[in-house]
């Protein structure tokens, strides 16, 4: 006997629930087979007798076979021969296999390297006590399946639709699909069935003979297929099958009485009763399947799903004239449920629950665009629309999700959106329309009604991964952010090193424009991202691909983009699960280690910014985040009765025509603060806006200053006169904002350069 077997014997013979152990040794074969004695901890009024009421021993015989390849393969575990086979959590091996029992939701094999035997011992102890009690299923493992052993058909269907199906009230309703059956070595045909979601109203159009033979081994042709389910009791409460029945049923009877048991029997029977008649008088030598299929709801959810409603197929050969009353005894076959790729599927599969329901719209179909996408749709959470005008270049395979599937796609320069579009409709159920749309983005938005196309009338929201900051600020444009869905910013910044995405707050409040400004801010307060970002490295690794395509990337790995844009795709998941916040919108920013093997993520709420005024044909607009206005009343606060002011930093858009104020400098200490004015200093102030401007690239600058005063009021003279002395030395918009009791006011100048005939070099406007 191998000393691992040996050990394991000894193992399993000191275990607190083992009362004995027979092995013995085959040399011949290397096979030990052993006979051990379960303590099934039966309450005393059973024990007594030595068995429970459904017949598990106190002292239960469970047979383990070690193969010469154990313990790189788990030992085999059977029952004795006449155990029950109506308990749940047994394997379906068919009524010529002694039972066995299903130990866990996972590995045998693995739960034996991390624990060795005695896990394995410590499972089967549990399942037995647990048969015992009629507990192998409940609430925390989940409802088991039915067992079904023999089967060979199998049905391609939505779960999530058809279980769907199961309402209040009881029902059976027709549906139509198609089938392909085929026949080896002269075998019984096998059936493979994919069921739709059109309605088949068995009329006698509807149940005429349709198929196609192919071969003496392949036919093809469509089906019906019959849905039921059960309503509610006499007291009104929902009819639940909480009994754990083995499948039974072999004919149209057998059928009949699975159906009453879970409840939708009579639906059941007034459909096969119309089918009958309208199969009578006709007759076919092929024969035309019939696809039932029971929906039995469960005390609770079933084992690993999300749903009690429990799918049971079976399939019925219709051949004309076919007797489909309780009393007949026409074959049933057991059919397997397989499901179809659907997003209820997809989330199922990724340990995700079906909450969410948003459509959303992709600008950007680029690398990081075309990962989020994929990622997105891998997790049944994908987009609706994919928009980017630009083709698809060689270069762009090196970290694209789409693969070249040959040498001449490589130079077809197919737009993106198609090609991605193409490659992410398999994932789809066939419901949601996948639309691909070639638009160059910032053109399209100075006319609603292509900006409508572009986003997608539908979409809840709508993610920026272009990159573009062309396409960011056409996306801030207060005509667009009036008529778009709320939307979400992602990129890689700092040559890959950063992941960066942002999410706009209600009616774009703040915008993703805001949000850009305030991001530059807090990556500039960090030595290491400000260097990442705004060093001279960030620039340095841009490379030009291709001779005179003018295309410009940063050189990295497949890899490192997936990292850095899975994250993104997590937190996307979980917008489009839970809704995006409502209380204002919110950055995430991620830096990856300088080896690649880590991340680190912070995630800041950003609360709406306070509007002071909309660009409009009368002036620009001034948008102030929240932690400036803060800072601004705590300023004027600490100096009450008194003028005070300062320098405000941000970003001024020449597209939008908007200042976004995202911080402040204090005032020098050479400034003078009374109550009849405030004047700015200038004791280091140049060296600190020269720090502020190298520190974050230009990003953010100087936009003006602010001062307050002390009743409501416009500007002064005083103010005009400083503001154009100002204006002169700047070569964009000078912004003053006027803090006063009763709001901001703001006065804005700029110093145009022309040369009228006769008239002076320039003048302020």
């Amino acid at each position: 006997m191998p000393r691992s077997v040996a050990r394991a014997l000894r193992l399993i013979a000191l275990h607190p629930s083992v009362r004995g152990i027979e092995s013995h040794f085959d040399a011949a074969t290397g096979v030990t087979d052993a006979v051990v004695r379960i303590d099934a901890h039966l309450p005393s009024r059973w024990r007594v007798r030595g068995h429970s009421d459904n017949g598990v021993l106190a002292i239960e015989p469970v047979s383990i076979r070690f193969t010469p390849d154990y313990p790189l393969r788990e030992p085999y575990i059977v029952l004795r021969a006449d155990f029950d086979r109506s308990h749940p959590h047994l394997q379906p091996r068919g009524p010529n296999f002694p039972p066995e029992p299903c130990l866990l939701f996972g590995s045998v094999r693995e739960l034996l390297q991390s624990r060795d035997i005695i896990g394995v011992i410590d499972q089967l102890v549990e399942w037995i006590g647990r048969a015992a009690l009629v507990r192998l299923n409940d609430p925390v493992g989940g409802w088991e399946i039915t067992r079904r052993d023999g089967i060979h058909d199998l049905v391609i269907l939505n779960s999530g639709w058809v279980r769907s199906l199961a309402g209040r009230d009881g029902g059976c309703d027709g549906f139509g699909a198609g089938y392909a059956a085929t026949r080896e070595n002269g075998a019984p045909e096998t059936y493979r069935v994919l069921l739709s979601d059109i309605r088949h109203g068995l009329s006698e159009n509807d149940c005429r003979w349709s198929g196609q033979v192919v071969s003496d081994s392949e036919r093809y042709g469509f089906a019906l297929a019959l849905v039921a389910w059960s309503g509610r009791t006499p007291s009104g409460q929902p009819f639940i099958a909480a009994s754990y029945l083995p499948e039974t049923v072999v004919d149209v009877a057998s059928l009949h009485a699975r159906a009453h048991a879970l409840g939708c029997g009579d639906q059941l029977r007034a459909k096969l009763d119309l089918l009958q008649r309208r199969m009578r008088g006709k007759t076919s030598r092929a024969a035309q399947p019939c696809i039932i299929i029971l929906l039995a709801r469960r005390p609770f959810n079933l084992t690993g799903g999300h749903s009690p409603i429990e799918i049971c197929p079976y399939l019925i050969e219709l051949f004309g004239n076919d007797e489909l009353g309780p009393t007949s005894h026409k074959p049933v076959r057991l059919v397997a449920p397989h499901d179809q790729v659907s997003p209820n599927l997809l989330r199922e599969a990724s340990g995700e629950d079906g909450a969410g329901s948003m459509r959303w719209t992709l600008l950007g179909c680029g690398s990081v665009g075309s990962k989020i996408a994929t990622h997105m749709m891998r997790c049944g959470r994908g987009p609706s629309r994919l928009v980017d005008t630009a083709p698809m270049r060689p270069h762009n395979y090196a970290r694209h999700a789409l693969f070249p599937m040959n040498v001449s796609e490589q130079h077809q320069g197919v737009n993106k959106a198609s090609l991605l579009a193409s490659s992410l409709v398999g994932f789809t159920d066939g419901k949601m329309a996948l639309a691909a749309i070639a638009a160059d983005i910032p053109m399209a938005m100075g006319d609603p009604a292509k900006a409508g196309a572009v986003f997608g009338t539908e979409a809840d929201f709508v993610v920026n991964a272009t990159g573009s900051l062309v396409v960011r600020e056409a996306l801030s444009l207060p005509q667009v952010t009036v008529i778009r869905p709320r939307c979400v910013e992602t990129c890689l910044l700092g040559a890959g090193r950063l992941a960066y995405m942002a999410v706009e707050g209600p009616a774009a409040n703040p915008s993703v424009a805001d949000l850009a400004a305030e991001a530059y801010r807090i990556l500039a307060a960090d030595n290491v991202t400000a260097a990442a970002v705004f060093g001279p490295e960030a620039e340095a690794t841009r490379i030009s691909i291709g001779q005179g395509c003018s295309s410009l990337t940063f050189p990295m790995t497949d890899a490192h983009l997936s990292a850095m844009t899975a994250p993104i795709a997590v937190a996307l998941g979980k917008l489009h699960a839970t809704g995006l916040p409502m209380a204002g919108g919110e950055i995430l920013i991620g830096l990856g280690a300088d080896d690649g093997l880590g991340q680190s993520w912070i995630r800041q709420p950003v609360p709406p910014w306070t509007v002071v005024e909309t660009a409009s044909e009368r002036g620009p607009g001034v948008r102030v985040s929240a932690r400036v206005d803060a800072s601004i009343a705590r300023e004027v606060a600490a100096r009450p009765g008194s003028e005070t002011g300062g320098i405000i930093v941000g970003r001024y858009s020449d597209v939008t025509d908007t200042f976004h104020v995202v911080d402040v400098l204090s005032a020098p200490p050479d400034s003078r603060f009374s109550a009849d004015e405030f004047v700015l200093g200038i004791d280091g102030l140049s060296e600190r806006i020269d720090g502020l401007v190298e520190r974050n690239g230009g990003a953010l600058y100087p936009l003006g200053t602010w001062h307050n005063h002390l009743v409501t009021s416009g500007h002064s003279a005083k103010d005009l006169a400083t503001a154009l002395k100002l204006a002169a030395v700047q070569i964009f918009p000078l912004l003053m904002l006027i803090h006063t009791p009763g709001g901001y006011r703001t006065l804005v100048t700029e110093f145009i350069e022309h040369r009228p005939a006769g008239g002076p070099l320039g003048e302020a406007a």
